[in-house]
């Protein structure tokens, strides 16, 4: 979905001489936990100020940020043209003011919903056929994503990018919401299952199934994920164990902290870590540290 889109007209609803917050549109949008994407957004504004981000503030009241050349100055000036009064950089009224009657059809949550049925699908155990690997990678510039794909079978490596434009915003825990629709874009250059290598998690997640799982069940693949940090869990020795139940692996990786394995999709949990083992000789296994240089290389217009 594009969520953009969708958050936008969320703030179109709050009316000139009221004032609403990050946490407010947050919550209109299904999950408190997009309060920074909520400012991300709103710092892309594509048509101020008949998007009035003008009219969203701290949760104190505070007035926050505001893009602009003339930055808070000019928030202030707007605020005040539709009679809200600002004292030392707060609204000074802020509860007759403040803004959350909105019509929202909580988004999040119906794509947390969607996941919670698609987990259900998800295999961990070994489903794939032949020992070709692939990694994918994204790198962003504003709303722009710079995908590669690379793929090694034997000596030979087949590199595959694309550029698209993001419809989804970082949120912690819906990666798979920005992420899956461009991969998916990717895959379809291939001609040959692979096994994909996805910089994320698999089922170390909080609803156990991160990127790699839902890129796998979406697009029925053999998927791994591999973080560079610990989303939750707990490391006792080579395993991560959630709740007494382990859902991937801790391998110390080059001159790095160490990297994150876990299962995606129709992978075992041992074959998951026997799997990036073989090609790990830096931080990162080959196909990943190959496909964030291309991506990187694509961002800069170098290729």
């Amino acid at each position: 979905m594009n969520l953009y889109d969708y958050f936008y007209k969320l703030v179109m609803q709050i009316p000139p001489g009221r004032v609403s917050t990050y946490g407010a549109l947050a919550k209109a949008l299904g999950d408190i936990k997009a309060a920074r994407a909520c400012g991300v957004m709103l710092s892309q504004n594509p048509a101020p100020p008949r998007i009035p981000c003008h009219r969203v503030v701290m949760a104190d009241g505070s007035l926050g940020g505001f893009t602009h050349p003339e930055g808070v100055k000019r928030k202030i000036e707007l605020l005040k043209k539709e009679g809200v009064e600002v004292k030392n950089g707060k609204i000074a009224n802020f509860q007759d003011v403040f803004f959350d009657d909105f019509k929202a059809e909580y988004p999040l949550k119906t794509l947390r919903e969607e996941q919670e049925k698609m987990k259900e699908r998800v295999l961990l155990e070994d489903n794939f056929s032949g020992e070709i690997v692939g990694g994918v990678d994204i790198s962003y510039e504003g709303r722009n994503a710079y995908g590669a794909l690379v793929v090694i079978e034997g000596k030979k490596k087949e590199i595959i990018t694309k550029k698209m434009r993001v419809d989804f915003p970082y949120i912690p825990t819906y990666l798979a919401f920005r992420e899956a629709p461009i991969i998916g874009e990717l895959i379809k250059e291939l001609d040959d299952d692979i096994i994909l290598l996805v910089d994320g998690n698999g089922i170390l997640h909080p609803r156990h199934f991160g990127l790699a799982s839902h890129v796998g069940v979406e697009y029925d693949l053999a998927t791994v994920g591999v973080a560079k940090s610990l989303l939750l869990g707990e490391v006792r020795g080579e395993k991560v164990i959630i709740k007494g139940k382990q859902v991937g692996w801790f391998v110390m990786s080059g001159r790095s902290r160490g990297i994150y394995i876990s299962p995606g999709h129709k992978v075992s949990m041992v074959s998951s870590l026997k799997i990036v083992k073989k090609y790990l000789k830096y931080k990162n296994p080959e196909p990943l540290r190959l496909a964030h240089i291309y991506a990187n290389k694509l961002r800069r217009g170098e290729i």
